[in-house]
């Protein structure tokens, strides 16, 4: 119960947080998200029927969330595509299972960042008049991004990629039982 309940707050703190306490804040807080995290592991370690509802809740809930507060939309098209990656993930997580080592974590991880990365920038090139049409525009919605937003989108992305690698590795520990060491047996004494 309790690696539960730190996943889902730090979503709530990471997420949400940010856009309460003003622009600067969500600037610098931008990319650092335990979102991908939560999906990889919770499909990991929480029971199947939670695993594709945890991830969806984390991504729907605080967006209608800070949209709401902030006056926007409800509606996106991140969303959807935002969903589609969370499902991806949690297949990830499902695929790597509870007992897999920690670096196969962080590679699923990665994998799971890049995912992002590729697919909400490709999503923002199709949705944003502001990009070229064509080869350049895309690549421009993958690297730089638009002039007005920042940080850059690779910027963004690095700090995705230290995010949910803290946040996996957090996560894992978290949701491990802590075992001791087996002992070996001792040889009978004669």
């Amino acid at each position: 119960m309790i690696p539960a309940l730190l996943l889902l707050a730090s979503v709530v703190f990471f997420r949400v947080a940010p856009w309460l306490s003003g622009a600067d804040s969500v600037r610098a807080l931008a990319g650092w998200s335990p979102l991908m995290a939560l999906a990889l592991c919770g499909a990991a370690f929480f029971p199947r029927r939670w695993a594709l509802a945890a991830g969806a809740a984390a991504v729907v809930l605080p967006h209608l969330l800070i949209n709401s507060l902030q006056g926007y939309s409800l509606w996106h098209p991140y969303l959807p595509a935002l969903l589609v990656v969370v499902a991806a993930v949690v297949g990830l997580g499902v695929a790597v299972g509870p007992k897999a080592p920690l670096p196969v974590f962080w590679g699923a991880s990665l994998l799971s960042t890049v995912l992002f990365h590729l697919v909400t920038n490709t999503v923002s090139f199709f949705s944003s008049p502001g990009y070229p049409a064509g080869l350049a525009g895309w690549f421009q919605a993958q690297t730089t991004g638009l002039p007005e937003y920042s940080p850059a989108t690779w910027v963004f992305s690095l700090k995705q990629l230290a995010g949910d690698l803290l946040f996996t590795t957090a996560f894992v520990l978290a949701c491990r039982p802590l075992r001791a060491p087996s002992a070996a047996p001792r040889p009978a004494l004669a």
